[in-house]
């Protein structure tokens, strides 16, 4: 049988996500990406209390005694008021009330962030994804013959894929964060692929060794076995720390912050780490240290940010600012020198704009960041090069307070 993520996705047929585009306002793909999110999302609400009877039993009670409406109904339902009566909304509503509580603003958000939707039409979608569900665990409980035990054993078994499919930082608003792969945990396994260097290490260390035994047996005075030692130790010492470089670029740098919250993606000389250390470190604040966001998309000649390939960090860098509540940064963003001044200046200041906004989205308290568009002054590199000015073009952060 299908899972439960699979049937929901069956359900999202193009004709429906068309549909929904249409009624929203919104471009097909965003839709689609909404409800793959908010799905996995409100499974793992329902995984996150597997283990409190009372709660499941109540959850139970709510999907075996819910009125499941046809999919032409909710799509009715998108973008119009309630219903006289028996809305499914207002049931499903109250099923997400008692999931999520006052978690709702920052799911809302955070799927509206990784989706690049409105907050409305998330909302909105979120009114279809909730009763889609409801009827769909209901059906299962019906066609399985499942009890409040059986309910919890389906959920349970398809855990690792609803786990798996969490937008980049949910498992941290859900606290899910005991629940889900730490990030230490995938560096260790990463590492353990590379246990071949370690032989190596030791093979090199007695190469040494037999090189200069070898120089030393032909002449005199004999052979110096301190010096045959402390070469071996100097080499097995320079090959080790070639190891840690190269691990350090395989597996990129991994920090679990004080809210439990581990770094996702974060690369070994990346924005965050640059961040953290200069947070908890002795260096003073300044005006002059910035550091780059590394993995910021925006589309071309626009301040739209990508947010396929830009929500992880960005995720990553308001978790940052979660962990440390009296941190306060300044946005800065900058272009290269191609074409008007004036333009440049309104295109980075917009961009600093929206990397602003999509983390207030997230949750970030707005009087903690500030923006600012500085054109294509203060150049990193040459813009006499397409490379040069691709360095040009970038968003950076200030620490102003920490």
């Amino acid at each position: 049988m299908a899972s439960l993520l699979d049937s929901f996705k069956g359900m999202l047929t193009p004709s429906v996500v068309s549909t929904l585009a249409e009624k929203l306002g919104e471009g097909e793909n965003g839709i689609t990406k909404a409800a793959m999110a908010l799905a996995p999302t409100i499974l793992a609400g329902l995984v996150s209390k597997a283990d409190d009877t009372n709660f499941m039993q109540q959850q139970f009670n709510a999907l075996t005694n819910f009125n499941a409406p046809g999919m032409d109904q909710l799509l009715d339902l998108v973008g119009s008021g309630n219903l006289a009566q028996n809305d499914p909304r207002d049931v499903a509503g109250d099923w997400l009330g008692g999931l999520f509580g006052n978690k709702m603003p920052s799911i809302l958000n955070a799927i509206s962030a990784f989706s690049g939707t409105r907050s409305s039409s998330t909302s909105s979608l979120l009114g279809m994804a909730a009763p889609m569900l409801m009827s769909m665990l209901g059906s299962r409980i019906k066609t399985d013959g499942l009890n409040v035990s059986g309910l919890v054993n389906l959920l349970m078994g398809e855990k690792s894929s609803i786990l798996s499919m969490l937008p980049s930082g949910m498992d941290s608003i859900l606290g899910l964060t005991g629940m889900t792969p730490k990030v230490e945990a995938i560096v260790e396994e990463k590492s353990s692929g590379m246990g071949w260097l370690w032989p190596l290490l030791l093979l090199l260390g007695l190469g040494a060794a037999i090189v200069l035994l070898s120089r030393n047996c032909a002449q005199t005075p004999p052979v110096d076995v301190k010096e045959v030692t402390a070469a071996a130790d100097t080499m097995m010492r320079d090959a080790a720390a070639a190891v840690d470089t190269v691990s350090s670029n395989i597996v990129g740098y991994a920090k679990t912050l004080s809210s439990g919250f581990a770094l996702k993606g974060a690369g070994a000389n990346g924005i965050e780490r640059q961040l953290l250390e200069f947070i908890e470190g002795d260096k003073p604040v300044d005006k002059t240290t910035w550091f780059n966001f590394d993995r910021l998309t925006f589309e071309t000649g626009s301040a739209k940010l990508d947010m396929v390939k830009s929500t992880e960090q960005l995720t990553n860098i308001y978790e940052i600012l979660k962990a440390h509540p009296k941190l306060k940064l300044k946005i800065g963003g900058y272009t290269d020198n191609t074409g008007k001044e004036a333009d440049n200046m309104k295109l980075s200041q917009a961009r600093a704009d929206a990397t602003k906004a999509a983390l207030v989205t997230m949750g970030a308290d707005a009087k903690r960041l500030e923006a600012e568009g500085y054109g294509s002054q203060h150049a990193v590199a040459s813009n006499d090069t397409e490379e040069g000015r691709a360095q040009n073009r970038r968003i950076a952060v200030r620490v102003m307070e920490k």
